[in-house]
């Protein structure tokens, strides 16, 4: 038996990597796997070193066995880059390894007569600091000597290896080299001083790399506070600047709206960062392509939101939350440990209530359940069930589930499942007797109306891979952030390098079925960027050619066939490109798809366009000089008259300056364009209407752009704005962002 216990931290790690292996995600070798095994292979090697006796080939034994697991298991598991997840390994279990020998090694020197507590409880108690920095600061990713890198958000797909990442090994090598290699007892105290000096070098130039925890507040600047509500740090840019009010007063609806829905407020202000990009959220506090809140702080983390976006209330609605749950972070969590995601994302989506394309979540679960795509509410509830489903369908469901139980039960029966009661305790009925109930509710025809082009969207958008089911998510992930990067830099031809890479790797799982086909749409709009239009004409063909299995989906044949439109306007047949055009805007697509469509088609046959057509709207759109705002003040310079070339150029005064003409612009184009561009009209009457409820300086809005509006959007959002109306935002502040600036020029331009 004792020989039994001396062999199970050598093979441990091993069987890990063993079990890994089922998940096509936390099975390949890369960020997931490496995460997994971290902790597991550190703490077996501490184990290991105080056993004694050849630890050298034991520990090859302990790294080396896994590393094989997983590399053998590549061959029935996707792995896209096995170089760059065996560099993941590296700075991972092989790191936490050494780290293990290293606290096993001063236990040792500590305590020579009992050096198992000592190096067992500064090992776990070293956890503590990383775990306190998540908990107390903005930041999600953290750093340990025993685990790794922790990226933080579960849905990132594109988790890369970077300096910080880099530094913090080079430093853990440094801190924990001269105990490994030198282990004398009479060097102990000076080496221990050393370590302490090391240790303290070590988080200095952490935060200076990576822990950017100050540095948040003094780069969003443009602060906005509601007094007893929230303190909003937003974007330092003049646009934001002079429109600050906008997102104080559309926040301030939010924060009013989530405190009627639970009932209260939160006792403490919240504080809200908005970022300019994705990028500067990752590199301030850690989360890319997800936007996050930390409910035990009272913080939310998003891109700046559109103004009356419902993802503010989503995130916002975590932070309402914590009052209901009775955990320290302010989450549900079953068993005290494991956050309950059914209940965190479902109440949110339940009080955010998106709606996308005109439905509700309670008519996509429809659609998607008619589809045979969604997950059972039973399998949403177990410990692994959620995050095994795509992040779409869970969400939708879950959201679903939850408003109906609020709206039939109370919601002060949600609040006690918030709180961590079980649901059949507080309901009296089981979980799969709720989930019969809600079904006949969300399956009844007359409550939840959908079309047959509603039932095709929802194929489409629930038949995606989640990060956890999709095989090579990471490196896809990498590729595509990585090939973005070089066509918003204007190099195509090494995007087109980049896609080709990733789309040679994944080949051999193509037959699979496990082939994105939106990545050969973007390989051919870098090919047609680089001005390889036959290329890029056969690459669509290609996908066009599928049948089978691999046949494409309609809707995403739709989007190859108006692909292949732009390439062919491109080389000149603009007849033929027209036709394909005008088909499509037939086809149930998505609205802002009809009217691209649409403007293409309006401006196909004017020279005046071209340069607007080829930099915007085509396959194989390209940076230009001076933007968008560049071509699109061009394009109604040459064409004043045309009501989309004023609806496009109104839509930038929107968003950038000129509120007053841009609203007038769009009313213009709302009385005199309805029936020749219906799509373009329904946005104008949108813009015009969301601006007149958010921004006072917008009068009221004419007869029929309110009609058109109206009928453009459901139900819920007409209320919105009804309710927007009787409470109106705050006169704002009339003077430009450059007045406290620049006084004297202000007062000047007044009396020109």
């Amino acid at each position: 038996m004792n020989h039994v216990s001396r062999q199970f931290p050598l093979l441990l790690p091993a069987l890990v990597a063993l079990a890994l292996l089922v998940s096509p995600t936390w099975g390949a070798l890369d960020y997931h796997a490496s995460l997994a095994l971290a902790p597991v292979v550190g703490l077996c090697a501490l184990a290991v070193t105080l056993q004694g006796n050849s630890l050298w080939p034991r520990l090859a034994l302990l790294t080396g066995l896994p590393l094989l697991t997983l590399l053998v298991g590549s061959l029935f598991v996707a792995n896209c880059n096995r170089v760059y997840g065996i560099q993941f390994y590296v700075l991972g279990p092989l790191f936490s390894a050494f780290v293990g020998v290293g606290w096993a090694r001063l236990g040792l020197l500590l305590a020579p007569q009992n050096p198992r507590k000592v190096a067992w409880l500064g090992a776990l108690l070293s956890a503590l600091l990383p775990l306190a920095h998540f908990l107390t600061t903005p930041q999600v990713f953290a750093y340990h000597g025993l685990v790794g890198y922790v990226a933080g958000a579960l849905y990132e797909d594109a988790v890369a290896i970077h300096t910080p990442y880099l530094t913090w090994r080079l430093f853990d090598l440094l801190l924990w080299l001269p105990v490994v290699s030198l282990p004398r007892p009479k060097w102990t105290p000076g080496l221990v001083v050393a370590q302490l000096a090391l240790l303290g070098t070590t988080l200095a130039v952490a935060d200076a790399q990576s822990w950017r925890i100050s540095s948040i507040r003094t780069t969003l600047t443009q602060d906005v506070i509601a007094p007893d509500q929230f303190h909003a740090h937003l974007p330092d840019t003049p646009f934001v600047a002079e429109n600050a009010d906008l997102w104080r007063n559309d926040v301030a609806f939010r924060y009013n709206e989530l405190a009627r829905a639970f009932g209260s407020a939160p006792q403490e202000p919240l504080e809200l960062f908005f970022y300019a990009n994705a990028g500067q959220k990752q590199r301030l506090m850690g989360a890319n392509r997800v936007d996050m809140a930390k409910p035990w702080l009272g913080q939310v983390h998003m891109v700046l939101p559109d103004i009356g976006s419902t993802t503010l209330t989503h995130e916002l609605a975590h932070v309402f939350a914590a009052q209901w749950a009775r955990s320290p972070l302010g989450i549900p969590l079953r068993y005290g440990v494991i956050p309950d995601a059914v209940a965190i994302e479902g109440l949110a989506v339940a009080m955010e209530w998106p709606i996308r394309s005109n439905l509700d979540p309670h008519q996509w679960t429809r659609a998607m359940r008619q589809a045979g795509l969604a997950p059972r509410i039973t399998q949403l509830w177990s410990l692994s069930g959620f995050l095994g489903q795509q992040s779409d369908r869970a969400y939708t469901v879950a959201g679903s589930f939850l408003r109906w139980l609020g709206e039939t039960r109370g919601w002060p029966l949600v609040r006690l499942v918030y709180a961590g009661e079980p649901l059949e305790d507080v309901t009296g009925q089981s979980l799969g007797a709720l989930e019969a109930q809600w079904s006949r509710f969300v399956d009844d025809p007359l409550l939840h109306p959908l079309t047959d082009d509603d039932l095709a969207r929802a194929r489409l958008r629930f038949a995606r891979q989640g990060v956890f089911e999709k095989p090579c998510a990471l490196e896809t992930g990498r590729a595509c952030q990585k090939a973005d990067r070089f066509g918003a830099m204007d190099k195509p031809k090494r995007a087109v390098a980049v896609r080709q890479k990733l789309l040679a790797a994944i080949g051999q799982w193509v037959e699979q079925g496990f082939d994105d086909p939106e990545l050969h749409l973007d390989l051919a709009d870098d090919l047609a960027q680089a001005g390889q239009l036959q290329d890029a004409i056969a690459e669509l063909a290609a996908l066009e050619a599928r049948s089978g299995p691999q046949a494409l989906h309609p809707l995403l044949r739709s989007t190859v066939e108006s692909a292949r439109a732009d390439l062919l306007w491109r080389l000149g047949h603009a007849v033929e490109a027209e036709a394909m055009w005008h088909t499509l805007l037939h086809q149930p697509l998505a609205e802002p798809f009809l009217r691209t469509l649409e403007v293409k088609l309006h401006f196909a046959r004017q020279p005046a366009a071209s340069e607007a057509m080829q930099t915007l709207w085509l396959t194989g759109a390209h940076p230009v000089p001076g933007g968008v705002d560049a071509v699109l003040e061009q394009l109604y310079v040459a064409l004043p008259n045309d009501p989309v070339a004023r609806a496009l150029w109104a839509r930038r005064l929107l968003a950038r300056a000129g509120v007053a003409t841009g609203v007038r612009l769009l009313n213009d184009v709302v009385a005199n364009a309805l029936v020749e561009l219906p799509y373009t009209t329904r946005e104008a009457a949108r813009q015009v209407m969301w601006r007149h409820v958010v921004d006072a300086e917008v009068p009221d809005v004419p007869l029929w752009t309110r009609l058109v509006a109206e009928g453009a959007v459901p139900p819920s959002l007409v209320a919105e704005w009804l309710r927007r109306e009787e409470a109106p935002p705050k006169p704002r502040d009339a003077r430009p962002w450059w007045a406290s600036r620049f006084p004297r020029a202000h007062r000047s331009r007044q009396n020109e």
